[in-house]
């Protein structure tokens, strides 16, 4: 038995001690041994060097490597480079997978600032970090320009690029055009470009339209200082010029999403980064819509140069034909936007009320309240060039004049709907007791014209529009998103048993060659000859024929009709007609003259350009926005005011053919 117990303790202890054994080599493979682990440490550049040192002279093990390594970089940074040498030639030779990289990108770094040959293949790209891959990228461009390879070193920076922070991006396109700017031209023309290099491309053409514009107008020995002011001044025009058209051709390029700050030169650097208000800028780019988009970018772009007083933009642009709006918004919420301003087209602001994003939305168009059920997000704003907008302040403008019974010549279309539903809406606010807006529709511009060719005039027989179309909310708010509807839906009130009205005003809305047949053919109906009841021309005792001449009420027409190559014969024709427009236009002003051709010569074009120069301005006002707020800013679109449902609106300059000029509308 006592052997027994003997036995029994025996097996017990080793039990005890094996179990001890193997706990205690678990957690030796759990925790690993301390000595042999490096933990890699961070580099902070504003720590000194002698920061690094200290710490690498008071560490020990692995971690002593890492303080090392940190040391050295810091050395070699502040241009200590012989001392950073020496620290590399103490490095140990057994160092880890990461802290060999380390130590490769140290040895390159070095070999730059020194001049000396490196070979950067013994890096492999795929294994380096994001910051590894910029320092790589950054040590490369140095070996190529040792070698002066400008092939590679252009290549290289557009590489650096895609990668690291907004603003290191941002420094890499600014590095990239001072490379590029240095360059005369038969460096610039040694580039070998190949098919699949857009963004090279891009570049190289940059760099000739900066190099062409850029002495048209030389600085010469006996200029005084006006003739040098005079000369930079038109360089300068030329130059940003020359840039828009760039941006224009290449509108998703890195460089015209962010431009260079040098671009126009360090005279006329574009303001940094910092303190800036983060924007996503929505946008059609691409498809059937880009030139909209592309005109209102420029705007939009534009802007930080006139009002560089005001509060700059660092801006994001998103082609909306790109990619669905959620992953859209998703990337503007993972660079840090603050606004989105956009989207443009109407289905695109229906589908961003609709993921209503958690960021503010300046909306660059309207929708009608039949489009969308729910409610309208808090956060959300529409600033639109639309025609009701304009009809309303037509409603404004004639009404001011002491006219009391307008008539509306429009389109027979969802248009001309819209355009007879606003203007009724906004006069009916303004005077609730009035006898009431009529409407009269026409077909299309051939139909006008074939009328017109048979001799048909235009008889004045508006129908009223009916008092039961406007609720008691629409009759007292000028600008409530009204429901659309047709000439076929009961709008009109039968006019068969009443006499037509005496017109005082009429509005038409049509365009530039619809107007000329409209104008036209009222002034036929207004110089009719008198027939008896058999249809036969009435004459006097003379023979002559008796004209019954009818006068027309006073004119008004819309921008619409407005075009840039408006003839002198038009003008004349139009006489003591009303048209309206935006102040831009109407004050032809040298911004228009220095657009690109494709936009000043399309109104509807230099229109979007006015709103994006507009939309940025508001952007920076947008916590101003709410409801009912009256001149809020006076901008190139108009005098703007924020009516309900945060709906920016504006107030039109008013112009009068008079023969033959433009006439400002006091």
């Amino acid at each position: 038995m006592a052997k027994l117990n003997a036995l029994c303790r025996f097996s017990c202890s080793w039990y005890a001690f094996f179990k001890i054994a193997i706990i205690s080599l678990l957690v030796g493979l759990l925790i690993g041994c301390p000595a042999n682990v490096s933990k890699q440490l961070d580099f902070d550049e504003a720590k000194s060097s002698q920061y690094y040192l200290s710490q690498y002279t008071a560490a020990s093990g692995n971690q002593k490597i890492d303080w090392q390594l940190l040391a050295i970089r810091s050395l070699i940074i502040e241009g200590n480079t012989q001392q950073a040498r020496q620290l590399i030639n103490q490095l140990p030779s057994d160092l880890n997978k990461t802290q060999q990289k380390e130590s490769l990108l140290l040895q390159g770094e070095l070999a730059v600032k020194n001049k000396l040959n490196f070979d950067i293949n013994q890096l492999t790209f795929a294994d380096l970090t994001e910051g590894q891959k910029i320092r790589y990228y950054t040590i490369k461009i140095g070996l190529d320009g040792q070698k002066g390879d400008v092939n590679s070193q252009i290549r290289d920076y557009i590489e650096l690029e895609k990668y690291g922070t907004t603003e290191q991006r941002h420094q890499a396109i600014n590095d990239t055009w001072n490379f590029l700017s240095t360059l005369d031209d038969s460096s610039i023309s040694s580039v070998l470009v190949y098919a699949n290099e857009s963004v090279l491309q891009g570049w190289i053409d940059l760099a000739y339209s900066y190099h062409n514009n850029s002495n048209v107008y030389a600085i010469e020995d006996g200029d005084d200082a006006e003739a040098i002011a005079k000369k930079e001044e038109s360089s300068l025009n030329l130059i940003k010029n020359a840039v828009k058209e760039w941006q224009m051709q290449y509108s998703t390029h890195p460089a015209a999403l962010y431009l260079p700050r040098n671009i126009y030169g360090e005279k006329y650097r574009l303001p940094d980064d910092a303190s800036q208000k983060t924007i996503a800028l929505l946008l059609p780019l691409s498809g059937p819509s880009k030139v909209f988009g592309d005109a209102i970018r420029l705007g939009y772009s534009d802007a930080a140069r006139f009002y560089s007083q005001e509060l700059q933009q660092n801006l994001y642009v998103y082609d909306t034909n790109s990619n669905s709006l959620d992953v859209l918004v998703k990337q503007a919420q993972q660079q840090g936007a603050e606004l989105i301003v956009g989207p443009l087209l109407k289905q695109d602001v229906l589908t961003i009320m609709k993921l209503a994003p958690s960021m503010p939305v300046l909306a660059l168009n309207k929708i009608d309240s039949t489009d969308f059920t729910g409610n309208y997000p808090e956060q959300i704003c529409f600033f639109a060039l639309s025609p009701e907008n304009e009809a309303m302040d037509a409603a404004n403008h004639i009404y001011s004049q002491r006219k009391k019974i307008p008539l509306l010549i429009v389109p027979k279309s969802d248009l001309g709907d819209r355009i007879v539903n606003s203007f009724a809406a906004q006069w009916r606010s303004i005077d609730p007791a009035s006898n009431g807006v009529y409407v009269q529709y026409f077909d299309s511009e051939n139909a006008l014209s074939t009328k017109m060719n048979s001799g048909i005039g235009i008889e004045l027989e508006g129908s009223l529009i009916a008092d039961s179309k406007f609720s008691s909310n629409e009759s007292t708010s000028s600008n409530h998103f009204l429901t659309d509807f047709s000439a076929s839906d009961s709008m009109m009130t039968a006019q068969s048993d009443t006499e037509t009205p005496q017109f005082d005003s009429i509005y038409i809305y049509a365009s530039h060659s619809e107007l000329t047949l409209i104008k036209s053919m009222l002034e036929m109906a207004s110089n009719k000859v008198e027939v008896d009841e058999n249809g036969q021309e009435v004459v006097d005792k003379k023979g002559n024929k008796v004209a019954i001449k009818k006068i027309i009420p006073a004119l008004y027409s819309s921008s619409r009709s407005h075009i840039a190559d408006t003839t002198q014969d038009f003008r004349y024709d139009m006489d003591r007609m009303q048209f309206s427009d935006i102040p831009l236009i109407v004050n032809q002003n040298q911004l228009v003259e220095e657009l690109p051709s494709y936009i000043k010569n399309d109104y509807s074009l230099v229109r979007l350009y006015a709103m994006g120069v507009d939309a940025w301005r508001l952007a920076n006002r947008f916590s101003q926005l709410k409801p009912y707020q009256i001149d809020v800013l006076d901008g190139m679109t108009g005098q703007l005011s924020v009516a309900q449902q945060c709906e920016v609106t504006r107030t039109f300059t008013w112009l009068q053919y008079r023969n033959g000029e433009d006439t400002v509308v006091q």
